[in-house]
């Protein structure tokens, strides 16, 4: 007999949920193009952009422009390839919607905009699944603080106890471990993780992300 081990699950949205990694890529080549006279940073170095503020990104790669400008244009160009660049994971569907079935209740805390993060859900099929959505413009203090999963559990009047946070990245992790909450960090991406880091549980696919949120009894 299994028995659930946590009652909420919430979830990091790039690299975790919705497979940006292209998007970025492209709208940053894009970026580089115009207001960086093609002088593009590689690609290995960009993939580690997925989890930060992308502002404090675009600040740091385009120190000459003015951030309110850059901010705007990026916006711009990620919107217009969110349809054809961006993916779900193998099996992601699939099993968010029998953990729903199960009685566990999801959430997304992310450094994206609110209203993005729903419009990404929606490019990749997965919109209706998440109970709440505490996105970069819901709170004062983005990840890694952890106001944006304090936020998710009061929303659902749970304790910390009764949650794991799930993501990708280094950022995610120290999210986790900020809100004192267990964590999975997955092993899909391109980016590294340093061996140092020590999540709860690590895992390679959403098929195994059954096995660490049941146990038997």
């Amino acid at each position: 007999m299994l028995k659930k081990r946590y009652k909420v699950v919430l979830f990091d949205m790039d690299g975790t949920v919705d497979n940006t990694d292209p998007m970025i890529l492209e709208a940053m080549n894009r970026l580089y193009d115009q207001y960086r006279n093609g002088n593009r940073t590689p690609k290995e170095e960009v993939m580690y952009f997925s989890g930060p503020p992308i502002r404090e990104t675009l600040l740091k790669e385009f120190p000459n422009q003015d951030i309110d400008f850059m901010f705007k244009k990026f916006s711009e160009v990620s919107y217009e390839l969110y349809a054809t660049h961006t993916f779900p994971y193998p099996n992601s569907k699939e099993v968010l919607l029998e953990l729903k079935r199960d009685g566990f209740k999801l959430g997304i805390v992310t450094n994206k905009l609110h209203w993005l993060t729903e419009y990404a859900l929606k490019c990749i099929g997965l919109e209706n699944i998440f109970e709440i959505i505490v996105g970069y413009d819901d709170v004062s203090n983005p990840k890694p603080h952890q106001e944006g999963i304090e936020k998710a559990l009061d929303y659902f009047n749970l304790s910390k106890e009764e949650a794991i946070y799930i993501g990708d990245n280094v950022s995610d992790y120290l999210t986790a471990s900020n809100a004192k909450v267990d964590s999975i960090l997955v092993n899909w991406g391109p980016r590294k993780l340093p061996d140092e880091l020590k999540p709860t549980y690590k895992i390679n696919s959403y098929l195994d992300l059954k096995g660490v949120l049941y146990e038997e009894i």
